[in-house]
């Protein structure tokens, strides 16, 4: 009796972790869609898709292609001062394929990627695994300077904005002033010492700090690298492929053709940020992030429903797309 029921814990957590990682993303993002749509006639939302000129929209799909690519050229410079010189091609099949995991499994593309190229390349996972930090902190450094750019570019409609609605207003006040905030904070740096201070004995504890102090070496390995140059160029090629592939949807619609390239950057900063939302492939947080950007803009709900729906379906079957080409291409490689 006691066999099967310890034989069960692992199912119920196993179950558990699944219902977590997978189904909870997927139905909090059809929940948000359908929130979306459920207010949308599907004739209205339907006439406004057909009336896109969507020669544009395939257009717009090479330089999210393009992006991705830079990318992988980027994580090669990131790997190649810790001692190893894997193949690019590796890194951008691997890159592809894990936005097309991710759709099945939020967040886990990141650490698929690191695995088929650690057992491709007979490089370390642990390595690949802080290079793979030290890329999204790059593209958070990244998001958070565009979200600048685009307040201090359109700080004066930002203000206005607020200034009609006084409720948003006092929102944002009410949470930097509530000391429950920075408790919080506080609580967090407290809670990080104590554990790491007085439970340095532990399993967990010790393969954190061995994996930290790993990766500040590497850090300090790619700090000194001659070519930083290099990454500073592939990061503002990746982002700006980025935004060419959002922007240029734009001109895909009668509605969004003329708002300017201002309004494409506000919008372009709040879909990148609701990409931090673990979701599947950004479903639910993207649509949500650009409808209110248009909006802002005094496009109605329908058309920017229509525009975020639109937009999404075509650049996520080219993600998996993709995807698919390049697990493909590394099952292929592995056979010769």
């Amino acid at each position: 009796m006691e066999d099967s029921a310890e034989a069960t814990k692992p199912k119920k957590k196993s179950l558990l972790n699944t219902f977590v990682k997978v189904v909870l993303p997927l139905l909090l993002g059809i929940a948000i869609v359908y929130y979306l749509i459920s207010k949308i006639d599907p004739d209205e939302l339907w006439t406004v898709l057909k009336s896109a000129n969507w020669g544009i929209l395939l257009f717009s799909l090479i330089f999210g292609l393009l992006g991705n690519i830079i990318r992988g050229y980027r994580w090669k410079l990131f790997i190649n001062p810790l001692g190893y010189s894997p193949k690019i091609s590796n890194l951008i099949y691997a890159i592809l394929g894990g936005y097309a995991v991710n759709f099945a499994l939020p967040r886990a593309g990141e650490i698929w990627k690191c695995g088929i190229v650690a057992k491709e390349e007979k490089i370390p996972f642990t390595k690949l695994f802080g290079t793979m930090i030290l890329d999204r902190i790059f593209d958070m450094a990244t998001v958070v300077l565009l979200c600048l750019a685009a307040f201090l570019i359109n700080m004066q409609f930002f203000v206005a904005q607020l200034e009609q609605n006084k409720s948003t207003f006092d929102l944002i006040m009410m949470i930097l002033k509530s000391p429950v905030l920075y408790i919080a904070l506080v609580a967090a740096v407290i809670t990080t010492y104590i554990v790491f201070r007085f439970f340095k004995e532990n399993i967990i504890v010790k393969k954190v700090k061995s994996f930290i102090k790993s990766m500040i070496a590497d850090m300090k390995a790619i700090w000194r690298m001659d070519s930083k140059w290099k990454l500073l160029l592939c990061t503002i090629g990746i982002w700006g492929s980025y935004f060419l592939y959002f922007y240029i949807t734009f001109f895909a619609f009668g509605f969004t053709k003329d708002l300017g390239i201002t309004a494409g950057l506000i919008a372009f900063a709040l879909s990148s940020l609701s990409m931090g939302v673990p979701s599947n492939g950004g479903l639910g947080p993207w649509q949500i992030a650009v409808v209110a950007a248009l909006m802002l803009y005094g496009i109605n709900e329908l058309n920017a429903t229509a525009f975020a729906t639109g937009v999404f379906a075509i650049q996520s079957l080219w993600v998996i797309l993709c995807g698919l080409f390049g697990i493909a291409a590394l099952a292929l490689k592995k056979q010769k």
